[in-house]
């Protein structure tokens, strides 16, 4: 099997899959972290990814992903992250997506309401990083890398989701379609998490959570 090409990492590498530095108690300093019922609600109505539907929950406050603003993982430099939202004590934070991790003031948008939240969501959703602001290594995957590929090789799950919403699947059915995603989830080679987020990522309908688990 070809190895995948190797990829350059930021110094600072991720022990966990969840995107530890986005946690609102390590971006806000040590102050609490919060959830939200409402903020759950409306979001992943719109087909956010909810921290919630990680493995275990959301263990360190609440937080929401727009999965179609995540680049892909061959960047020259950084670990890209999606548009993002989480709550606070006196309402909300916004966040856009951006290719290295940084989240310069005006990338930052608070909200003091759920209703400030909702009103300024079609312009998160809309929200992609500026083409000519990052590179993609080599133009992504090789022609002999396969998605299922992939997923047997790639630890970093969010590193996984990004290559494959990316990934130039074939319209034919073979190694390179979009039926080896299908495929691994089915036999626990990928996770449910992973799975959903590739899916909101690429604009396909993403089951709720009573069908993901049945």
């Amino acid at each position: 099997m070809p190895k995948s090409k190797p990829r350059k990492k930021a110094a600072a590498k991720k022990k966990q899959a969840r995107r530890t530095e986005h946690e609102t108690n390590l971006l806000f300093g040590n102050t609490p972290t919060f959830t939200s019922d409402e903020g759950e609600a409306l979001l992943t109505a719109r087909g956010w990814i909810s921290e919630r539907s990680q493995p275990g929950g959301a263990l360190d406050g609440d937080a929401w992903y727009w999965m179609p603003s995540q680049l892909p993982a061959y960047l020259e430099e950084g670990e890209p992250v999606p548009t993002s939202v989480y709550p606070l004590e006196t309402g909300f934070v916004s966040q856009l997506a951006t290719p290295d991790g940084s989240v310069p003031p005006e990338a930052q948008t608070e909200y003091a309401s759920l209703e400030e939240l909702e009103a300024d969501l079609d312009r998160l959703e809309a929200y992609r990083v500026p083409e000519g602001s990052w590179t993609v290594l080599g133009g992504g995957p090789g022609q002999d890398e396969t998605p299922g590929e992939l997923i047997d090789t790639i630890a970093e799950e969010w590193e996984l989701v990004a290559e494959l919403i990316h990934f130039p699947y074939s319209d034919e059915q073979g190694p390179r379609s979009f039926d080896t995603v299908e495929q691994a989830r089915s036999e626990g080679r990928l996770s449910e998490y992973a799975y959903r987020s590739v899916l909101a990522g690429r604009g396909l309908p993403v089951p709720d959570s009573g069908a993901a688990e049945a």
